[in-house]
């Protein structure tokens, strides 16, 4: 699957549990892939929510991080999501988005400048490593997003 920094996608019947135990269709934006020395080639996802009620005030997220996607600005999606940058991405293996390729459609690219954005919110999230945040900044300057602030050693 040809994947780039930016992209988003609707990965139907989404596999993993995380979520209970009903499949279901999962939006990703990728936000990078790992590093060339990597054993194993993985792409660095991170979902989108449609239960924006949790951000609200006294919502079980309401003291999360997050961006809200509206559709009248970002009409690739379907409906109003949020990414949490408080929640935990999805390191996917290259080869499980080729062995689900079937059900994994593009839905567009999100603009540089909301990619800077998204950036800098992930820099400050306790959640990613720093191994990852380098993995994603490197990520970044090959898709000739630039001049961004390295992760902190």
């Amino acid at each position: 699957m040809n994947l780039k920094v930016g992209t988003v996608i609707r990965w139907n019947n989404f596999p993993s549990q995380r979520f209970g135990g009903k499949k279901k269709a999962r939006w990703f934006i990728c936000l990078g892939f790992s590093g060339i020395f990597a054993q194993i080639a993985t792409v660095y996802l991170s979902t989108t929510t449609t239960q924006l009620q949790h951000f609200k005030d006294y919502g079980e997220r309401s003291r999360h991080s997050c961006f809200i996607f509206e559709t009248k600005q970002f009409p690739l999606f379907k409906q109003d999501c949020a990414i949490d940058f408080d929640e935990p991405l999805y390191p996917t293996k290259e080869s499980q988005l080729d062995k689900y390729s079937k059900d994994i459609e593009i839905m567009g690219e999100l603009a540089v400048e909301t990619m800077r954005m998204l950036y800098k919110r992930f820099l400050q999230s306790p959640q990613l490593s720093r191994k990852v945040l380098f993995d994603i900044h490197d990520s970044y300057n090959k898709a000739r997003i630039t001049g961004l602030k390295k992760p902190k050693k």
